[in-house]
């Protein structure tokens, strides 16, 4: 499924970045932690149809995670019918969005069901074993940014990021901190960027259908913004991770803001292994 973000960009090039190795976090109230999806029915339609194709490999659990779903399905329930400004209303045991004409049946208190209503894909992360990391014991991602969850569910943050030049080194340490410091009721935000050939929402070698050179899609890069955000969930104390995409041509975004400019700036102060990981080089 395409994806074609006619709204402003939420986050452009910043000039003086030098490293992909950075938090950016901003300290946000409980009503930004959704950003208000227009495009919802293209993202439903993807989420359902990714899921009848992939199955486990864009949603999967591990046996401990019930109770947290379970948490984040109830908690994501009340949020969208206590925000009318996110367009959703619940009539009896149904879930409304009328702006996008989309309605479901809210049954199994549990992570997939809950993610169809939202834009976001979900992770949700838990203490792990030895107290001092968190693992992805839940996930419904079906817009992933190139990288595999059937690789990654049960894994702890560190080995998820493993691929990350620097990460070890630079922010495991400050990640993990952050994580065990996260209070409830808050909600932190931060922003990743990519660059990407075409405007496929899922970004895997293995599902990419527009990977031709020949082809003027192929040709045409696009903008990939993660909009990420971290909540905390008051009973069980997971934390809930959602990732919000965004797509933006190129060719739309040509003397926005100093679009250009500032990107061939970013790119020429990036490290050569961080312009691999992120096949920039």
């Amino acid at each position: 499924m395409k994806l074609d973000s006619s709204n402003p960009p939420v986050y452009l090039p910043q000039s003086e970045q030098a490293s992909v190795l950075r938090l950016g976090l901003e300290n946000r109230d409980i009503e930004d932690w959704l950003h208000p999806a227009d495009d919802l029915v293209v993202f439903h339609q993807h989420k359902t149809a990714l899921l009848k194709e992939l199955g486990d490999r864009c949603f999967a659990s591990t046996p401990g995670s019930s109770r947290a779903q379970a948490e984040f399905h109830n908690l994501l329930l009340e949020h969208l019918v206590q925000h009318p400004e996110l367009g959703y209303r619940r009539t009896g045991n149904r879930l409304v969005q009328e702006r996008q004409n989309l309605n479901w049946e809210i049954s199994d208190e549990n992570l997939w069901p809950a993610s169809t209503w939202i834009a976001e894909d979900i992770c949700i992360l838990e203490d792990s074993d030895r107290g001092n990391d968190y693992k992805l014991t839940a996930a419904s991602v079906c817009s992933p940014s190139n990288w595999y969850l059937e690789e990654k569910i049960g894994q702890s943050v560190a080995f998820i990021h493993g691929p990350v030049p620097g990460y070890d080194s630079v922010l495991n340490e400050r990640v993990n901190r952050f994580l065990k410091g996260l209070r409830s009721g808050r909600v932190m935000l931060r922003y990743n960027w990519s660059i990407q050939p075409g405007n496929e929402l899922c970004w895997r070698a293995d599902q990419a259908t527009n990977m031709n050179p020949q082809s003027d899609t192929y040709a045409e890069r696009y903008w990939r913004v993660e909009r990420q955000t971290f909540l905390r969930l008051p009973e069980t104390g997971a934390i809930v991770f959602g990732i919000r995409i965004f797509l933006h041509s190129f060719a739309s975004l040509r003397g926005r803001e100093r679009f250009d400019e500032s990107l061939k700036q970013l790119l020429s102060q990036l490290p050569a292994t961080e312009k691999e990981y992120k096949s920039l080089a």
